[in-house]
């Protein structure tokens, strides 16, 4: 942890996302009333509806899956992620459950079960597994720094939108993003800039992409550990960078290279025309 974290042990407000835990509970509700109710449907019937519910079922699946990385870190995937009410894709998830359900042994019933409230209880679990400490805006030159070593997304976020005329900090962005002791997932720092009326575009490729549209929160790893900064713009051949775990630095792409090893994420946002 890096020294001037102050030593805040005080828990934040649980920031779970509700509406994602009730669309779980609506998943789990839509698994019984849909076994109870296409159970005695002829088998063709039954097969037919559960291969159709199947696919309509891989998005809400995917919030899970996801976190086995064996979906690949795409654009269109974190805008899909970022849309507001996408949360409800998971009672799709229990839909196909429980029509696969009808085709099982009913001793087999809590197979589906249980796999379809693991697949919607998962993606927001994390906030009760590892709360947040005590947060509290913090500003150096203009750049917010992270007040714990997970929000450095929601204080990277906040340096780039106080660059664009905003005024929102750290700590409301981290508990509009259900930040949790592991960090933000970048679909809802997305979410919550775009509720605050900017345009905000994914953009991922190989390392920092110089050409692209700044300001920008851009994914780097110090050491094996991934790390947020916000790149605000360019002083010549130079970059204004807002490292939250440093303040407001201006450096040149060499220079950022032998500091950071860039993953190639850019969550670029500017105001709505």
């Amino acid at each position: 942890m890096p020294e001037f974290f102050p030593d805040r042990t005080d828990p934040q407000p649980m920031n779970a996302n509700w509406s994602a835990i009730s669309c779980a509970f609506l998943a789990c509700a839509a698994f019984i009333l849909v076994y109870w109710t296409t159970g005695k449907l002829a088998l063709r019937w039954r097969v037919a509806l559960a291969s159709a519910a199947l696919l309509a079922a891989v998005p809400g699946a995917s919030f899970a899956l996801y976190y086995t990385h064996l979906i690949p870190e795409t654009a269109w995937y974190y805008e899909f992620r970022s849309t507001v009410g996408v949360e409800l894709a998971l009672v799709m998830v229990g839909v196909a459950g429980g029509l696969a359900a009808t085709l099982l042994p009913r001793l087999l019933l809590g197979v589906p079960f249980i796999g379809s409230a693991v697949l919607c209880i998962v993606p927001s679990i994390k906030p009760f597994l590892g709360p947040l400490g005590k947060l509290e805006d913090q500003w150096k030159d203009g750049v917010c720094l992270q007040s714990t070593p997970s929000t450095c997304g929601a204080a990277s976020t906040a340096t780039v939108l106080s660059d664009l005329g905003g005024n929102t900090g750290e700590e409301e962005l981290a508990m509009q993003a259900h930040s949790y002791a592991g960090g933000t997932e970048a679909w809802y720092l997305a979410r919550a800039a775009r509720i605050r009326g900017y345009d905000v575009r994914f953009d991922f490729g190989d390392g920092f992409k110089t050409e692209g549209i700044l300001p920008a929160v851009v994914g780097v790893k110090l050491g094996a550990m991934g790390h947020f900064i916000a790149v605000l713009g360019r002083e010549g051949e130079k970059f204004v960078i807002g490292d939250p775990l440093v303040g407001r630095e201006v450096l040149s792409l060499e220079e950022m290279k032998q500091r950071y090893v860039f993953t190639g994420f850019h969550m670029r946002v500017r105001n709505r025309s």
